[in-house]
Parts: structure tokens; C-alpha cells; sequence
């Protein structure tokens, strides 16, 4: 092959990867899960009310294990759509691990599966999500996506479940 085409067939392949034109940030698909406890005995919404455990996936390469969760919601008023009530909120979760923090900006829907006296029963919730702020290994990304949770009712304590998923530009 004659050094014309070699450099040919590099400056395409730099130019689909996205370095010829000097950036080489491109989407990446995440996969963040959560899981912990909801403190129901602390005054609701309270710092640290909600806390746990996160893992990241990132399509674009191996990522390590996540790191401890802190989720502060403040809801609105109780809505009805059709006989059910939703709890409009925005939430801030502050994903912090050994190697950086992430802070996702939530906006989303709460919903009672069932009441249990006054401990809080089943929920279900979903919404959206954006990086709001990034430190150490995350620094620089930006990006968002939906997220669905659900959460059953064991009195006081109270285990729940989020994933999240979107896309992310490290």
C-alpha cells in the first residue's frame, strides 16, 4: 500500500473516532444502581433521611465500584391523576466515592402503592436526571437520563432500589 493511502486510511479512521477534528468526547452509555435504606423515623426529607450504596456502569470501558449515596428530595403538594395520587418532587443525590463525587440534579413522581398504617408501604418513582456537578475521576462530565426506583415498606427502616440510566460525556 503506498504511504498516500496508509495516511488516508488513518485520517478516516481518526475522523469516525472523532480525534481528527481535535475532540475526542463522544457519548457513553451509564448504568448507575443504587440500592440502600429510607430512615422513616428521621424527620421526613431531612439530610441523610435516604441513604446507600451506588455501582457505575459505563458502556465506554470497564468502571470501578461506586461508592456511598445521600439523597435529599423535597416534594410538592399531592397531585391526582385519575384517582391516583403522585407526589411531584426534585431531588439532589450526592454520589460520593474514593475517587470523586457526582451530583445529580432529580426531578420525578412519587407514587404509594399502599399505605400501611404510619409506616410508609410499597412506592414505585420515576423521572429524570442530570449531572449537576462532577470532582476527581468525573470531572468534566455532563450528561443525564431517566431513572425508576421502587422502595417497600418494613417499618422504620425501609429498603429501595434506583436505576438510572442515560448518557453521559466524560
Amino acid at each position: 500500500m503506498s504511504r498516500f493511502l496508509k495516511v488516508l486510511a488513518v485520517l478516516a479512521v481518526l475522523a469516525v473516532g472523532g480525534v481528527a477534528n481535535g475532540s475526542t468526547a463522544s457519548k457513553a452509555q451509564i448504568n448507575i444502581h443504587e440500592s440502600g435504606t429510607i430512615n422513616t423515623a428521621k424527620p421526613p426529607y431531612a439530610q441523610g433521611h435516604i441513604r446507600g450504596k451506588f455501582a457505575i456502569q459505563l458502556k465506554l470501558s470497564p468502571f470501578g465500584p461506586g461508592g456511598t449515596t445521600a439523597i435529599v428530595p423535597v416534594p410538592a403538594p399531592t397531585k391526582y391523576v385519575n384517582g391516583e395520587g403522585q407526589i411531584p418532587f426534585t431531588a439532589t443525590d450526592h454520589l460520593t466515592s474514593k475517587t470523586g463525587t457526582l451530583e445529580l440534579g432529580i426531578k420525578g413522581i412519587h407514587i404509594d402503592v399502599n399505605l400501611n398504617g404510619n409506616d410508609l408501604g410499597p412506592a414505585a418513582e420515576y423521572g429524570t436526571w442530570k449531572i449537576r456537578s462532577a470532582t476527581g475521576i468525573y470531572e468534566g462530565w455532563k450528561g443525564g437520563g431517566n431513572w425508576a426506583s421502587v422502595a417497600y415498606g418494613y417499618g422504620k427502616l425501609q429498603p429501595y432500589t434506583v436505576e438510572w440510566d442515560g448518557y453521559v460525556t466524560p
